[in-house]
């Protein structure tokens, strides 16, 4: 009976498989990623951000894959929002669907986990050059479309505006902030107008302020 019972044991362990090297190899990588996040990447994107800057993010997810391939310029970034310093966080404003967003409306979000490395692999920050008080109206424009609860728009159709996708809510709030839509320009597909995220980044009136892979 013992004999047995060892026997048993021993199928039981025996059939569970050990990690191989590259699942090893795998799970040190993403560990250095989130602690190079944690110890370098956060701390430079929180040191350099300001109010009514544009933050990007290039997601890992196979949705963001797709979205960056509406770019037709620049295919680096997938996502796209609105930095505000609100007391001692800087919150990122942004239009997001799908299940990072279930309520489907524009989300307030804390810049460290809009630009986490659990699901992102670079950030951006470009900042709008006008006047440090515009910088700061466009924040508020942010503010007052997400206390509006204005949803997110699956039909990436610019000329709404009772919805917004990503790059058509910064597009639009830095418009609304500064009176000028001639800021951007705008992509085409077939007969489909659309704001890309390049469209915003390439603008003139953009300037990089620091850009982190990881």
């Amino acid at each position: 009976m013992p004999s047995l019972f060892l026997l048993c044991w021993s199928c039981r362990f025996s059939a569970t498989p050990e990690p191989d090297s590259q699942q090893i190899d795998a799970q040190s990588f993403q560990v250095k990623r989130l602690q190079q996040y944690d110890s370098v990447i956060y701390p430079t994107l929180i040191h350099q951000v300001q109010t009514g800057d544009m933050v990007l993010r290039s997601g890992s997810d196979m949705t963001s894959e797709m979205l960056r391939q509406m770019n037709q310029t620049d295919k680096r970034y997938s996502h796209c929002g609105i930095a505000s310093i609100e007391n001692d966080t800087v919150f990122v404003y942004h239009a997001i669907g799908g299940e990072f967003n279930p309520d489907q409306r524009i989300k307030r979000e804390p810049l460290y986990s809009f630009c986490h490395a659990a699901d992102n692999k670079a950030a951006a920050i470009f900042r709008p050059q006008f006047p440090a008080s515009k910088n700061r109206v466009i924040a508020t424009q942010a503010n007052h479309f997400w206390l509006q609860g204005i949803p997110f728009d699956m039909a990436f159709d610019y000329h709404t505006e009772d919805r917004f996708y990503c790059a058509e809510f910064v597009a639009k709030t830095i418009a609304r902030a500064v009176a000028d839509s001639s800021w951007f320009t705008f992509s085409t597909a077939g007969k489909m107008q659309y704001v890309g995220v390049d469209n915003l980044l390439l603008s003139p009136v953009m300037k990089t302020v620091v850009e982190k892979n990881y």
